[in-house]
């Protein structure tokens, strides 16, 4: 079975590609979050096991690379609320941390939650599955930044805050029917089969 490891070399390349992609200045440097996105897509095409492995792969390379005091980048355009203030000032922490490891959690709990539409997916319908990666790319930055915001102390939320929430997950949008249709490419060159509930489903269409 070669789709696990491909689809787990994939999701590595998406952190390398992460560093080309550039903030949009107009949005809030709006950003498309590739490797989240490529996970939250390849959630719903593997089993819950393979799924936790990814996120937890997923989260710990994405805090090692951009939780601020683990290795902090410098001038690079935004990649996510936690290491935002060198162009967002309104979201600067004020020295305060945010901990090593919650994207593990964030990943896990919402890679759980596109496990759901896993039979619309081996059905070839992608209208939901493109609507919940836009959701869960949604729902883990307004979780970022409501943990920060609760370090700080106070719960504060700028219309540029908004703005780039809603660009990215629009971009996360925009981006998630390609990589379903890797995954689709990828699962039939490698004949592999998905499986839900006693349901089994060919992409070869036997």
């Amino acid at each position: 079975m070669i789709f696990y490891p491909v689809t787990f070399l994939l999701l590595l390349l998406t952190f390398a590609v992460q560093e080309f992609i550039p903030g949009i200045p107009m949005a809030q440097y709006a950003t498309l979050f590739l490797p989240p996105v490529f996970f939250f897509a390849a959630s719903v095409a593997v089993p819950f096991p393979v799924m936790l492995f990814m996120a937890f792969v997923t989260g710990f390379i994405w805090d090692a690379r951009y939780v601020p005091g683990v290795f902090e980048p410098q001038g690079q355009a935004v990649h996510s609320f936690i290491s935002s203030g060198s162009h967002l000032p309104e979201l600067d922490m004020a020295g305060g941390g945010f901990g090593f490891g919650l994207s593990i959690l964030l990943f896990g709990l919402l890679g759980t939650f596109m496990q759901g539409v896993r039979p619309l997916f081996k059905r070839g319908r992608l209208e939901l599955p493109v609507l919940l990666v836009g959701f869960t790319t949604f729902a883990w930055l307004l979780i970022e930044y409501l943990v920060m915001t609760f370090l700080r102390g106070s719960i504060y939320f700028p219309q540029m805050v908004w703005t780039k929430m809603i660009t990215d997950t629009l971009l996360a949008m925009l981006a998630a029917p390609l990589i379903f249709l890797l995954l689709y490419s990828l699962a039939g060159l490698s004949r592999y089969e998905i499986k839900y509930e006693g349901l089994r489903y060919s992409f070869d269409g036997r």
